[in-house]
């Protein structure tokens, strides 16, 4: 299903179809995309461009580091039609075989804060990032969920409730989609690989 349109509101709709909200999981939020869908229906300003490839940018150092299983959930205001600041992401991560526990996670996460700390990555590459870890503990990960789903599924303002898109990790369309955009990817180190 294509990204669907916003709404009269400016949002992306909670759910589409005439079931409902307890109609086909393809027809609810979050709603499944493509990397070079995103562009196609997000990059409507020079801005929003800038944060697309802030956003592939920092996906390719993700992958750079093993990181390459996984989704993204983008919310926030950059999936309204309005002007944002940044890019909400709520990256749901597997661990690369590397890494084989929490506690050697959270070595490689803290010597690569530039890519897990949250002022930082709005930084650099102009992302409002959160993480949490599918590996993990089930009850952790289930309640983490919950707080991101309740918080990025309506609108601050006037508690609208709104749509969401999710994005895998193991694109190959990224770099196509940065050339798309106009910039070619740029060379990734890695930096804080154990």
């Amino acid at each position: 299903m294509p990204i669907p349109p916003f709404t009269i509101d400016g949002i992306l709709p909670p759910y589409v179809g005439i079931d409902g909200p307890g109609g086909a999981p393809n027809d609810m939020s979050p709603y499944v995309a493509s990397v070079p869908e995103v562009v196609a229906t997000l990059a409507t300003t020079e801005e929003r461009k800038d944060i697309l490839r802030g956003w592939l940018q920092h996906r390719a150092q993700l992958r750079a580091l093993g990181f390459s299983r996984g989704f993204q959930w983008l919310d926030g205001s950059f999936v309204e039609q309005k002007d944002p600041k940044d890019l909400d992401v709520v990256t749901f991560l597997y661990r690369p075989a590397h890494i084989l526990g929490p506690q050697q996670l959270g070595h490689v996460m803290a010597a690569n804060l530039g890519l897990f700390s949250r002022a930082p990555v709005k930084q650099n590459f102009k992302l409002d990032a959160f993480f949490l870890d599918l590996n993990g503990d089930p009850r952790a990960l289930v309640n983490s969920t919950r707080y991101y789903l309740g918080l990025f599924s309506h609108r601050r303002v006037d508690d609208l409730w709104k749509g969401m898109l999710e994005v895998s990790l193991d694109s190959a369309d990224d770099v196509a989609a940065l050339a798309a955009l106009g910039q070619p990817l740029a060379p990734v180190n890695q930096v804080g690989v154990p």
